[in-house]
């Protein structure tokens, strides 16, 4: 089933001057059920803006984007709300956890705007997802109380505690050491892979760019299929440094 479907899409805001700046041009993109998506690029290329578009943060201001067969940019904002709440689980290198909640409140959060039974089962469902992140014993825990692995274990908890069909990464172990970040991406890739959830993952480690079977990169503002690329380094046995990333693929992802 397609997700996402991008036609020519661009997205540009107009300066204080009256002039025009272009952030993204001309994007193609197509995101099926189940796929591993990495997109790389420089500071500025545009990668966070088009990660809002995919996550329905934002419409772009040219072309088509459709997201499971329903055009953005017809959709009252209320509407993306609605969608990306139900659909789309978003992963930040900032945790953005509630200082004050426990990690138990922390992923009822986004539990509190379903509309179904879901609202109803927030503790349990909350607590859930925890034991499957490996924190059943710290649901009581406040952030503070948490290691930084921890923590992102938590706020990927409240990211699929919804079952999205998307998750968005952005940059999802840049606050993490190497061993933690391979652990943190294996168990993103393992509870996308027991929903069917497709996984967009924006990234300046090319190890982690390397795990995708998909891997893009943004230019000016232009998305740009790279080659096929090598299977994903294996993940660190604790303790050790992750496998080194094909020469080839280092070289194509930082041409």
């Amino acid at each position: 089933m397609t997700l996402v479907e991008a036609h020519g899409v661009g997205r540009r805001v107009e300066l204080p001057d009256g002039s025009r700046l272009d952030i993204l041009q001309g994007v193609d993109l197509v995101v099926e059920e189940g796929d591993r998506i990495s997109i790389v690029g420089r500071s500025g290329s545009g990668k966070s803006t088009l990660l809002n578009l995919l996550g329905l943060l934002d419409a772009p201001t040219d072309g088509e984007l459709e997201f499971q067969g329903r055009d953005v940019r017809r959709l009252s904002s209320g509407a993306r709300d609605r969608l990306r709440g139900s659909e789309v689980g978003f992963v930040f290198q900032q945790f953005n956890l509630l200082p004050g909640r426990t990690a138990l409140q922390n992923v009822q959060t986004p539990l509190l705007y379903d509309r179904g039974s879901g609202f109803w089962q927030r503790e349990r469902l909350a607590r859930e997802m925890l034991e499957r992140v490996g924190l059943g014993a710290r649901l009581e825990a406040k952030p503070d109380r948490l290691s930084g692995g921890e923590q992102q274990r938590v706020a990927i908890a409240r990211a699929l505690v919804r079952k999205p069909k998307l998750i968005l990464a952005d940059e999802p172990t840049g606050a993490l050491d190497l061993e933690t970040g391979a652990e943190v991406m294996s168990l993103i890739e393992s509870v996308a892979d027991e929903s069917g959830a497709a996984l967009v993952t924006i990234t300046h480690d090319l190890a982690i760019a390397a795990r995708s079977n998909r891997h893009l990169r943004l230019v000016g503002g232009r998305l740009e299929p790279l080659d096929a690329a090598p299977s994903a380094p294996a993940v660190p046995a604790p303790g050790t440094l992750a496998s080194s990333v094909d020469p080839a693929l280092d070289e194509r992802l930082t041409a």
